[in-house]
């Protein structure tokens, strides 16, 4: 398999930066505001299909004015639309409403009363358009919280809230309903095309072009879900959420009857099984470009939902996985170039990562993501170090940009699978160094048929760099310690299984880590690193993990 990163340039061009400044004065202009409808009263179907998990304790943070997001606490003052300006997760999720499911279903009277005082101090701030308030994935998301909580709002509220509810409901649907979705690629346009269709079939007065909307829609998942599965961002976060949006998507035309798009169907047939390629035997997700572990108990839920049965793939060659699982050992690797910019804003600088676990404990891991935060925690995630591949020089692969993703460059990933009585071997290489250093990085992976014998070479072809370091990070519940001098460690699991790692070409070190599975959660952990120079001839390093007692 060879796949190519040709890049576009990751700045959009000139003329698309003059039409989005064109777009934004013309936004924002009294005339353009008189041109939205404005219904102080409007027929809204109730959302069959659609549904909302609920955190309690969250609504109770924010009945006391604190937003819970990504594992950090957001406190209102004087406005939450204005808090972290510069932090576009935050902010995607503040203006999407995404907070009103907790409110609502919470249920009581203090809950709702805080739920029209938010949507009350929105309305009166954000009227006129702004970035991303008033983004059409943004605005859809939004419209469609409204759609679902409407009458949590609107009921027992007073008629000046009713009035001001629906007119600006009726003012952002005008606005979504001719938007184009300019600029937006990937889960965000999902997102703004699902927004359209569920105007179109919820909302009265908004029916017009919905059969266009809804083969758009059909379109891009048929283009975004690549021949094996995957999502063309390469996350299996991004991965599982697509999913979830197609299953939503069919859930709502079969309850009102309509005909379910083939690329709808073709979408979810694909993705199942590779939902189950990128995930571990604890049930929770790989760490690759920005993905999380995610909650294990709602990937069971929706692989159920898709009723596809497919094993997970070895070779997910369109999406740039590969996967062995022999006997108790899953590992997972990273084989093509990190994601565009255009479709992963969070991709990481770490071709040839890996990830391996023993049964339902995992062992080595990428150190995981950040969704929003800090870019600084961000652009760490992000670097080749954090992963389970070489360094050299203690530099990227491949340059970061500030706040998540990569600076686009060709570079040039290939790999190669054999399989034979059941024992598996991985070829694998990398160009990235070849700009900085003029060195070639080659992995080569075999697995014994029983999953006890795992061997990696790891090579530096060329003549530049003066020092590599393979990093292998250990997940928190791992113990390890070295031996024999710095050739060898010993891993021990929570279980009381073991690994014996042995090394030929380099040395053993111990370092700190983190793991990031999640963003409420930042653990503590260790990294063992292979480390060693470079005499201007490259290196040839051999490791191997020995499961010790065999089964």
């Amino acid at each position: 398999m060879l796949l190519n990163k040709k890049e576009k340039s990751y700045r959009p061009a000139l003329s698309e930066i003059w039409l989005q400044k064109l777009r934004r004065l013309i936004y924002r202009s009294k005339a353009y505001q008189l041109t939205l409808k404005k219904k102080p009263h409007l027929d809204i179907k109730v959302l069959s299909g659609v549904s909302f998990s609920q955190d309690a304790d969250a609504a109770q943070k924010i009945i006391k004015d604190q937003f819970v997001f990504s594992g950090r606490v957001y406190e209102k003052g004087a406005s939450p639309w204005q808090a972290s300006p510069q932090n576009l997760p935050w902010q995607r999720y503040i203006h999407s409403h995404a907070w009103l499911a907790d409110l609502c279903q919470q249920g009581t009277a203090e809950a709702l009363i805080k739920a029209r005082q938010l949507v009350s101090n929105w309305m009166e701030q954000n009227a006129l358009w702004s970035d991303p308030a008033w983004r059409a994935d943004v605005v859809a998301d939004r419209l469609v919280m409204w759609m679902v909580f409407q009458r949590h709002l609107t009921q027992s509220a007073d008629e000046t809230f009713v009035k001001g509810f629906y007119t600006s409901f009726s003012m952002q649907a005008s606005h979504l309903a001719r938007s184009f979705c300019r600029g937006l690629k990937g889960l965000d346009l999902l997102r703004a095309l699902r927004g359209k269709l569920y105007l179109a079939l919820f909302v009265a007065g908004f029916d017009r072009g919905r059969d266009k909307v809804l083969l758009a829609l059909s379109e891009q998942l048929d283009q975004q879900i690549l021949a094996d599965g995957g999502h063309i961002s390469r996350s299996p976060s991004d991965l599982l959420e697509t999913l979830a949006f197609a299953l939503e998507v069919k859930a709502v035309l079969d309850a009102e009857k309509i005909e379910v798009p083939d690329g709808v169907h073709r979408a979810i047939d694909r993705m199942a099984p590779m939902v189950r390629t990128l995930r571990h035997a604890d049930g929770a997700l790989a760490l690759f470009h920005g993905a999380q572990e995610e909650d294990k108990q709602q990937i069971d839920a929706l692989l159920e939902q898709t009723g596809n049965q497919g094993s997970a793939l070895s070779d997910a060659r369109h999406s740039g996985y590969q996967r062995i699982e022999a006997g108790q050992t899953v590992l997972i690797m990273d084989v093509a170039a990190p994601p565009s910019l255009d479709v992963q804003a969070h991709g990481h600088a770490a071709p040839l990562s890996f990830e391996f676990s023993c049964g339902d404990e995992r062992v080595l891991v990428n150190c995981g993501a950040m969704i929003g935060g800090e870019a600084s925690w961000q652009d760490a995630l992000a670097a080749t170090a954090a992963h389970n591949t070489l360094t050299v020089d203690d530099k990227n692969c491949l340059h970061l940009r500030a706040g998540g993703g990569i600076i686009p460059r060709e570079i040039e990933v290939s790999s190669k699978r054999f399989e034979e009585n059941g024992e598996v071997l991985i070829d694998a290489r990398h160009d990235a160094y070849r700009e900085t250093f003029g060195l070639i990085h080659e992995r080569s992976v075999y697995v014994n048929k029983v999953g006890t014998d795992i061997r990696f070479e790891d090579k530096l072809v060329g003549t530049g760099g003066d020092h590599f370091a393979i990093s292998l990070h250990l997940h928190p519940d791992v113990q390890a310690s070295i031996v024999n001098e710095g050739q060898a460690a010993l891993l021990k699991l929570p279980s009381g299984t073991g690994w014996h790692l042995r090394v030929q070409g380099g040395k053993l070190d111990m370092r700190d880590s983190i793991f990031v599975g999640s963003s409420s959660q930042i653990r503590q952990t260790d990294q063992i690193v292979i480390q060693g120079p470079l005499r201007g001839d490259g290196c040839d390093v051999k490791w191997r993990l020995s499961r010790i007692g065999g089964l």
